[in-house]
């Protein structure tokens, strides 16, 4: 495969005037801060020695920070047994007030008897591997009569160009 030519060129070098170490502290030296008066805060006193705090607070709280850090993961405290025994009670109430009414049972009953003909249809069905023997190729006894397909059938028109054979089915 043939090179292709090519520039070969170099960006110029950036030059940076040379600082010293005294010229940089006396630049910095240099810059004055404003000056601000700022209050003094004084904090409250409280006094902590009337509050009573007991173990389980205590714990309470390092469970509540570790929850927060996600050291630890929050306890499940409720159970989902009720929930479970409402969902099942509910499904069960549906599937009885549906089984109850005449016409869900008769579409029930044709759905499952048209099923049921399917599976048969599948499982009884003939295979797909088998070949049936009037389609068999060397039956002398077949009526069957072969027709060959013309490629020139799967051509389209739009492919074929002005001045050809064909007739043009343009009006103009």
């Amino acid at each position: 495969m043939p090179e292709l030519p090519t520039l070969e060129g170099r960006l110029p070098e950036l030059r940076l005037p040379e600082i010293s170490r005294d010229d940089i502290v006396k630049s910095f030296s240099e810059v004055r801060r404003p000056d601000l008066e700022m209050p003094t805060i004084e904090w409250p006193k409280v006094d902590l020695s009337r509050i009573e705090v007991t173990r389980e607070d205590v714990d309470k709280a390092i469970l509540g920070v570790a929850t927060a850090a996600r050291l630890v993961r929050p306890a499940i405290r409720s159970s989902r047994l009720p929930l479970a025994i409402a969902f099942v009670a509910v499904a069960a109430v549906a599937t009885i007030a549906l089984l109850t009414r005449p016409t869900v049972r008769d579409r029930l009953a044709i759905a499952a008897r048209e099923a049921q003909r399917r599976v048969d249809e599948i499982r009884n069905g003939p295979s797909l591997l088998e070949v049936e023997e009037d389609i068999a190729l060397g039956d002398a006894t077949s009526d069957a009569v072969a027709i060959p397909i013309e490629p020139e059938a799967f051509i389209e028109t739009s492919d074929v160009s002005p001045g050809a054979d064909e007739a043009s089915t343009d009006p103009a």
